[in-house]
């Protein structure tokens, strides 16, 4: 008899460095100078662990210039930090 597996699609509410540095297509060391200069919020702490909220990286995300529309004033969409 064949065993059924069943998945459960569990919403992803946050992800690690290098979790975030894939969804990015960017290195881990680009997400650590990211969040440096404010192009990306900083990671919510649980005792050790770091992790960032997607909703926040989505909303920091959406703050940047869009190429092409208009000149690059990098104090106009830097995350708060």
């Amino acid at each position: 008899m064949a065993r059924t597996e069943t998945t459960r699609n569990i919403p992803r509410l946050g992800l690690n460095r290098t979790e975030v540095a894939l969804a990015m297509g960017v290195a881990p060391n680009t997400v650590d100078a990211m969040v440096k200069e404010g192009a990306l919020p900083p990671a919510r702490i649980w005792h050790t662990r770091k992790f960032w909220r997607i909703a926040e990286i989505e909303a920091a995300m959406a703050e940047w210039p869009v190429d092409g529309e208009r000149e690059a004033d990098v104090s106009s969409w830097r995350a708060s930090v």
